[in-house]
């Protein structure tokens, strides 16, 4: 997507906000990614990979080797799409887009009655346990909102290819379209005649032989 102006990204940056106490200096936040003076700390960081994890289906409680191993597949790409959203999201503010709050009512009630949550009680007991507060859920569904409206105004809104344009892209590409012919064999079964009851060592001789020249044919 192109944006209006060039973005400036700072990614991976050590910075970290420091708490000065009677005993000295305490980190208490880490900044990961900074994109046009807007952060991205670890423990947002830490919130996605916990969520991340929770839509993979994987299990719940790993061992110390296989968490490591998930954060590993999982954190790149979600780094790639925390910048994506920031640019995203500040693009869409600069044309002006926010939720009202006629709209976010009307999520809010979709939500309670989706997770029959009949009472503002049980609702705010369903964000504790999320670990998350009324002010984070709208920053969280604004920015979905600003998200989905950018690409669609500004990437989909904008794309326009007639038929000869993609008749002629699919004729340059067939390749990406097409497949070779394939066939799979998982079982391929040779009688070996005889009464069922006494072997014959010829018999399941000549067996063999005909299964290894059939193998011999599907692997040629």
């Amino acid at each position: 997507m192109k944006l209006s102006k060039t973005p400036t990204i700072i990614a991976t940056v050590t910075v970290a906000f420091l708490l000065v106490t009677g005993a000295g200096a305490e980190i208490i936040e880490q900044i990961l990614v900074k994109v046009n003076g807007e952060i991205f700390t670890k423990t947002d960081l830490e919130t996605r990979q916990v969520a991340a994890l929770r839509q993979s289906g994987q299990e719940t409680d790993p061992s110390d080797v296989r968490l490591r191993q998930l954060l590993d597949q999982v954190t790149p790409d979600l780094m790639v799409n925390v910048v994506d959203e920031m640019l995203i999201v500040q693009r869409g503010r600069e044309l002006g887009y926010k939720m009202a709050d006629d709209q976010f009512k009307g999520i809010l009630d979709s939500i309670k009655k989706d997770n029959k949550l009949e009472s503002d009680e049980a609702f705010a007991a369903a964000l504790k346990q999320e670990n998350m507060t009324l002010a984070d859920l709208r920053r969280n569904l604004e920015k979905q909102m600003i998200v989905e409206r950018v690409r669609q105004n500004e990437v989909l809104g904008k794309i326009g290819v007639n038929e000869e344009e993609a008749r002629r892209y699919y004729d340059s590409h067939k390749s990406e379209f097409t497949s070779s012919q394939t066939v799979t064999l998982r079982e391929v079964f040779v009688n070996a005649a005889g009464d069922g009851k006494t072997i014959n060592v010829g018999r399941d001789e000549d067996a063999r032989v005909k299964a290894d020249k059939i193998r011999e044919r599907a692997v040629a």
